[in-house]
């Protein structure tokens, strides 16, 4: 009787093990397939030079230089694409559609901004701001309806700054410190002004652009991720 049961547990684990595996892998595979690359494309690159104007930006020498070309661009894309309905679902948003459309919310004007700043030489990535909302985190993540928030971090000379989306506003203090999306929220006394709606905590979720998969090819009900960045912050953050 012993031995049965043994063998019978031996057995349900090996069907677990088995179904965890092709688990794992089948979420690989859906996550290569909702992977968002974020290379500079030849239609990205006219969009800079010709209705930005960014090319006199590139590669900024000192931290004055960083933060001017930051703003410059940050406000370039707001008059070009100031606040409106946005692009709509299952539709692309690169830079070219995004002046085309020529109003969006946060997660069309970041994904020119992450591009635009990458295009002058200074390293960025997109997050994705997960409201707390008096939940925990998988509890608002899998939550309809949790708000959210897309903007930019990029490395400036002095580490990781915040890039809002909705308004010309940047992580940087009033003595000059610049501030990554962890801890905006925790460090708001810390700047002249900052916008009500960047008070409220967050989860900053390197890397993932929409929970839905419904703002990126190929539009399947999978998260849209940029691999490395993700599992970057997966490991390390």
């Amino acid at each position: 009787m012993k031995k049965k049961i043994i063998k019978v547990a031996r057995k349900s684990a090996w069907i677990l093990a088995v179904k965890v595996v092709i688990l794992t892998g089948l979420c690989l595979i859906l996550a290569l397939v909702a992977h968002v690359p974020t290379s500079v494309t030849s239609d990205d690159l006219l969009v800079f030079k010709n209705d930005l104007n960014i090319e006199s930006l590139q590669h900024p020498q000192t931290f004055a230089d960083e933060i001017t070309a930051i703003k410059t661009i940050q406000h370039r894309v707001f008059v070009k694409a100031p606040m409106g309905p946005g692009i709509p679902d299952f539709q692309p948003r690169e830079p070219l559609d995004l002046m085309q459309k020529r109003q969006g919310l946060c997660f069309d004007r970041s994904r020119t901004l992450d591009k635009a700043l990458k295009y002058i030489g200074l390293p960025s990535r997109h997050v994705y701001l997960l409201f707390r909302q008096g939940r925990g985190f998988w509890g608002a993540l899998i939550h309809y309806g949790q708000s959210s928030h897309a903007i930019t971090e990029v490395k400036t000379s002095k580490g990781w700054m915040f890039v809002d989306s909705n308004s010309e506003w940047i992580g940087l203090t009033r003595d000059g410190q610049v501030v990554n999306a962890d801890d905006v929220w925790k460090r708001t006394s810390e700047f002249d002004s900052i916008p009500a709606y960047l008070k409220d905590p967050w989860w900053a979720i390197r890397g993932m652009y929409s929970r839905k998969g419904k703002l990126y090819p190929p539009y399947i009900i999978f998260p849209n991720m940029n691999l490395p960045d993700f599992f970057s912050w997966l490991i390390w953050g």
